[in-house]
């Protein structure tokens, strides 16, 4: 074990030489692949017991849920790996609770109008979706959730 926190250290000594934006795009681009993942599979499960509601009732759950479980991984990844903020993470966390929603509120009617007026599949519209906020929810993060003071 002594090993592998020797290990883990001498990575971190790697990882933190990177550039924000290059930290930044891999943390964030995980945390991306692993939300899009996620949601298509909660679409897929909610689809599988929810036979009767809408296509659009089971997208927008599987989108809530998906915020629910990522929203504090993604936090934490972003905050240590991108940030490595080390302002009060109450404060912090609860700014980034309201950059997370704010998204949301962006994300739920745009994938909504995808799905209804387009005849987009959730995969598709939320792919879409995703190219456009992952520079917004950089932005938001660097200049408001972990702002260095």
């Amino acid at each position: 074990m002594k090993n592998f926190f020797k290990f883990y250290v001498f990575l971190e000594k790697i990882w933190f030489k990177f550039p924000q934006k290059i930290r930044f795009l891999l943390v964030g681009g995980f945390n991306t692949v692993f939300s899009y993942a996620l949601l298509n599979f909660l679409n897929y499960i909610f689809k599988e017991f929810f036979k009767e509601a809408s296509e659009i009732i089971i997208a927008n759950g599987a989108l809530f849920l998906q915020y629910i479980i990522c929203i504090n991984w993604s936090f934490y990844s972003m905050r240590y790996y991108v940030f490595q903020s080390r302002n009060n993470w109450r404060k912090e966390w609860i700014k980034s609770l309201s950059v997370y929603l704010f998204m949301y509120f962006i994300n739920a009617p745009i994938l909504s109008f995808l799905i209804i007026k387009l005849g987009w599949a959730i995969w598709l519209a939320q792919g879409v979706y995703l190219i456009f906020a992952t520079t917004l929810i950089f932005l938001l993060h660097k200049y408001f959730s972990f702002r260095k003071f």
